[in-house]
């Protein structure tokens, strides 16, 4: 029985430890080695230029209102209509002016037979004055009651009129030419003339030429100047680049949570008519714009070799690099070893970064370090060097 029971064990330890030399062999026969992606430097064109966040507008819209009280009689144009100056948008009843209209030449009739009747008797009383037929007492009361009839003729006169044009405000027309981008009534409401004058409709002037009102950091904002070029997309043609000018600079700023931002505003072409009022625009004003000069990808200036990776240090024969602007890319020789190169920057787009000296043209630039795995595939897998 012990003779079993020490075999058991025996075959045991057996088979562990020849599963620990599988593992072992396994784990060393896998291993991973660093290779470099690597991209051409080339020459090219390359803006720079200053982010910015807005929203697409007409330049030119206008607010109608109505200048009176009552109830919608009739509307006539509704969302996107194209209107003249002029056009007929909606009509206020207008029967309580007439019944005022009527009231009031009613008064003007009375104050102007008053005022005959006034006027009449006081040129015959001064001309019996003058005969001394009546006294200067009873002459001055007569004047005074022509003056008050000749007064009640003009209020009568003024009522009336303001009345009439009155009249004409229940016509609720166009100012511009345009397109209705707002309309805020329906037939049989009511609307109430106030000290703030309610809007009815919102009109367009032009759509073929729209705005971006852009938010612009202060710590950007100086590098902003009227005529720069700017270019944007929108969500609706998220492919599509459209082009604008900066237009103006405004001088008021914007603080929200102490953040302080300027609001340029960008003049953009919109014969198409594929922009919308309200779209928000991603836009980059052209700050610096450079042709024909070597470019290499942003990447190349933010890549880091690992430590355990020998460099060999490569400078350009003839060229010094400025100390100011200078930065450190990599590339490989022959044999795959790492050059590290001392170049001077100029002007970057985000994607890519010009290079002033330190690097031929059309040579490869490392951009990145990619892991590739050699070996028996295993689950057990580790990294090293």
């Amino acid at each position: 029985m012990n003779y079993f029971r020490q075999n058991k064990k025996l075959v045991i330890g057996s088979v562990l430890f020849a599963s620990l030399i599988v593992l072992i062999f396994l784990f060393r026969e896998t291993s991973s080695e660093s290779y470099w992606k690597t991209e051409l430097s080339f020459v090219g064109s390359i803006d720079q230029g200053v982010a910015a966040t807005g929203t697409i507008n007409p330049k030119n819209t206008v607010e109608v209102g109505t200048q009176i009280s009552g109830i919608i009689e009739g509307v006539f144009v509704d969302y996107n209509d194209t209107v003249q100056v002029g056009t007929l948008l909606a009509i206020v009843d207008s029967s309580i002016i007439d019944a005022n209209i009527e009231q009031l030449e009613a008064n003007l009739s009375a104050a102007e037979a008053v005022f005959k009747a006034s006027e009449s008797k006081y040129a015959r009383e001064k001309r019996l004055h003058a005969q001394n037929f009546i006294s200067i007492s009873t002459l001055e009361n007569t004047e005074k009651l022509f003056l008050e009839s000749k007064s009640r003729l003009a209020l009568a006169q003024a009522e009336l009129k303001r009345e009439k044009r009155n009249k004409t405000f229940t016509n609720i027309t166009s100012p511009i030419s345009g397109v209705v981008m707002e309309k805020k009534i329906d037939v049989g409401q009511t609307v109430a003339a106030r000290f703030q004058t309610p809007t009815l409709f919102k009109i367009a002037a032009d759509l073929n030429s729209m705005q971006i009102e852009a938010l612009v950091s202060e710590a950007d904002i100086g590098q902003v100047k009227r005529g720069q070029s700017v270019k944007f997309f929108v969500d609706a043609f998220f492919e599509e680049l459209f082009e604008g000018t900066v237009e103006l600079i405004r001088l008021e700023p914007k603080v929200e949570q102490g953040v302080v931002n300027y609001i340029v505003v960008i003049d953009v072409d919109n014969e198409e008519k594929k922009l919308l009022p309200g779209m928000t625009a991603q836009a980059t004003i052209i700050t610096s714009s450079k042709e024909g000069v070597q470019l290499v990808p942003l990447a190349a200036v933010r890549f880091k070799p690992p430590n355990d990776v020998s460099l060999e240090k490569k400078e350009q024969d003839g060229e010094k690099v400025s100390s100011a602007d200078r930065v450190t890319i990599y590339s490989t020789d022959n044999r795959g070893n790492l050059l590290e190169h001392q170049i001077e920057t100029g002007i970057s787009d985000g994607r890519f970064i010009e290079v002033i000296r330190g690097f031929e043209i059309g040579n490869e630039v490392i951009t990145g370090e990619v892991n590739k795995t050699k070996g028996k595939s295993s689950a057990f897998r580790f990294s090293g060097r």
